[in-house]
């Protein structure tokens, strides 16, 4: 077995000395990650108020809180009474704004309860941002979409893109919640504090921690001062600079000088590579904006730019500083979008798709996920793909070698006529074993023998923090991540669902079938767009709350009736209801994830598992129903699912082979009815 697994690494051009390091650097990315995470995991705080929820990060041992100023800036906020920290134990303790540098999105907070032990609370310690190198690796911590009883924060895996005198841009997927949370590097020192994010995933802005450095004693003084900029202002753009930027990979380059400008007095030419203004770097377009802000009129500043490899000091004079009104009458005016404007847009169309261009510094660039060649090789004839007229579905696990296949149900039923395709390219015939609703698994077979099914991981459940990878069907390594939230139950597989969204008729008389969604219990029962929904078990349904509110307070897998209208035919039929497998609104927290997105960004099935475990893979949903690895190489669980930006669930394992054989029995017994 180890003398085949030499042959196939070599043939694919890898040498043993190359397996070795890899899997060496796995491994020890691995044991830093857990011992930072064991340390710094108990000095997370939820913070929040009446009004709202953000985190934050506990620095110093007598209650020291960092977070982001945008957490805890607001008039509403009138009595330091009502700002509370929350700990991972549940402990709550009351909490005070010290003070805010609202140009860099930095807030300190002190908490004022003694803690509970008598002794002190648990930190972390400040590391420095400045010597942060594109590409190292670093973690995130928080709330996403606020703290919740049942989760424990997640845990999101990733590396620096970009950093600059007052940010830090990461792939770290942060989220609405996440603000005001630590970001880490692997040795646990706090690097920077989740601040913004953009629709392009990788792009997630943290507050460099030498910010609070800088400013940490003024904000102790309780000043408060600045102004947050949430969008680039293009001010490097205006009579105030006069250049234009080409921004590839975090990095900016000068593709045009206006003539007579600051930047051309400067000695600016298009092709430089700017690096630094008045001796500040700056991570990303928003740095510069914000950079750029605090600088006066008529101002000498240094100007660092790189000349074809080498670095040049520069002297500008600013000019015309353009105000608020007249920087916003610009954006109005500005009808004919630039070469940069049109590859922003594309970049942005394509962010969630396999057309996004991958930046070298990404954890999903080709030098990373070939490290984890060596630990899926075994499994490369394990994972197939399930297709129709050429498009892929969904992918699919081997389970048995003669021919027991499991999937993702929700993608392939209504399919008339699907393909699964081997990793050989076979396509053998498929028969439809048996469904179960709950997990969102179909279990089908094969007309195959002597196929590999994937070696599953059943010895102890995956923690938090366990790093994976999730292949393709031809077994390369596709999407790496790490368990964010261990196995657990989630909290919409006790809610009955209908499967339909709701609106009022005209004149609000009656509730009206918006959508009726794939798989749920309404489309297989032949309910459709634009039935009226009279009565549901007697009650005469009058609004889409009452109507919601029966419906949820039904537990799953037991049956409602139903009185519907459509056109003049009344009818009356049982429905047994499913769990609710589409995230609440308050999970699915960017419009990119919404309703008119599902099944393209999000799966249509999302959630209402009995057991999933949670990562932050940034799954496509046609890239579910296949394993996914730890980095020996074993499957910790099935794909299930992408729900939000930061969320993709997965099947564990011991459930996987529980549901495997429930659904070969279910499958077996069926045919010998049949037979009979």
């Amino acid at each position: 077995m180890n003398r085949m697994l030499l042959l196939t690494l070599c043939f694919c051009g890898i040498t043993q000395a190359e397996v070795s390091a890899d899997l060496v650097t796995l491994k020890t990315r691995q044991s830093q990650l857990d011992k930072a995470l064991n340390k710094v995991s108990p000095a997370l705080v939820a913070v929040k108020d009446d009004f709202g929820a953000g985190s934050g990060v506990v620095v110093s041992a007598d209650g020291v809180v960092l977070t982001a100023s945008h957490v805890v800036d607001s008039r509403r906020r009138r009595s330091p009474n009502r700002l509370q920290v929350v700990f991972p134990d549940g402990a709550v303790y009351r909490a005070e704004v010290l003070g805010m540098n609202r140009s860099v999105d930095a807030a300190m907070l002190k908490i004022t309860d003694r803690p509970r032990n008598g002794k002190s609370f648990p930190h972390v310690d400040l590391g420095e941002s400045s010597k942060l190198q594109r590409g190292d690796w670093c973690f995130a911590l928080g709330h996403p979409g606020g703290i919740q009883e049942n989760r424990p924060a997640p845990v999101r895996l990733g590396r620096i893109l970009s950093a600059g005198h007052r940010t830090v841009v990461s792939d770290c997927a942060i989220v609405l919640g996440d603000s005001g949370g630590p970001l880490f590097d692997l040795s646990g020192q706090l690097i920077g504090i989740h601040s913004m994010i953009t629709e392009v995933i990788v792009e997630n802005r943290h507050v460099a921690v030498d910010a609070f450095r800088r400013d940490g004693d003024r904000m102790e003084n309780r000043e408060s001062w600045g102004k947050l900029q949430a969008h680039d202002n293009d001010l490097v753009e205006t009579s105030f600079v006069g250049m234009f930027l080409r921004w590839r990979n975090f990095t900016p380059e000068v593709s045009r000088v206006v003539k007579g400008s600051p930047a051309d007095h400067a000695g600016v030419r298009p092709g430089d590579l700017l690096l630094t203004i008045a001796d500040q770097s700056f991570a990303d377009p928003l740095g510069l904006s914000t950079l750029l802000a605090d600088i006066a009129e008529d101002q000498r500043v240094k100007v660092q730019i790189d000349r074809v490899g080498r670095e040049k000091d520069l002297t500008m004079t600013t000019g015309r500083k353009p105000t608020d009104e007249e920087l916003a009458q610009r954006e109005q005016n500005d009808d004919d979008p630039t070469p940069e404007d049109l590859r922003r847009h594309k970049e942005l169309k394509n962010q969630l798709t396999s057309l996004r261009r991958v930046g070298p510094y990404e954890k999903r660039s080709t030098e990373e996920l070939d490290r984890f060649l060596p630990a899926v090789s075994q499994a490369r004839d394990s994972v197939v793909e399930f297709r129709e007229l050429g498009e892929t579905l969904a992918l699919g696990t081997v389970m048995s070698d003669d021919g027991y296949i499991l999937t993702k149900a929700s993608e392939l039923e209504n399919v008339i006529a699907p393909e699964c395709i081997l990793s050989d390219g076979t396509r053998p015939k498929i028969r439809e074993v048996a469904i179960d609703r709950a997990f969102d698994l179909m279990l089908v077979k094969v007309d195959a023998r002597n196929l590999k099914p994937v070696q599953w991981a059943t010895t102890a459940a995956p923690e938090a923090g366990r790093i994976l990878i999730t292949t393709d069907s031809r077994g390369t390594p596709l999407l790496p991540g790490v368990v964010s939230v261990p196995a657990r139950t989630l909290r919409t597989s006790s809610k009955g669902f209908l499967g339909v969204r709701m609106n009022m008729g005209p004149r609000s008389q009656y509730v009206l079938l918006d959508e009726v969604l794939p798989g749920g219990a309404a489309h297989r029962n032949g309910l459709k767009k634009g039935d009226i929904v009279r009565a549901i078990n007697g009650t005469q349904i009058g609004d889409t709350f009452q109507m919601g509110s029966i419906v949820g307070s039904v537990a799953p897998n037991q049956k409602i009736s139903l009185k519907y209208q459509r056109g003049d035919t009344v009818r009356t039929i049982d429905i047994v209801l499913t769990p609710q497998f589409v995230s609440p609104a308050g999970d699915v927290m960017l419009d990119r994830y919404r309703k008119d997105n599902l099944g393209k960004f999000a799966s249509v099935h999302n959630s209402g598992f009995p057991e999933a475990l949670q990562h932050d893979t940034d799954l496509f949903p046609h890239q579910c129903g296949g394993p996914v690895f730890d980095i020996s190489g074993k499957a910790i669980g099935l794909n299930i699912a992408r729900a939000a930006r930061i969320t993709s669930y997965a099947i564990p394992a011991k459930a996987v082979l529980r549901v495997f054989e429930e659904l070969k029995n279910k499958g077996e017994a069926s045919r010998l009815k049949e037979a009979s």
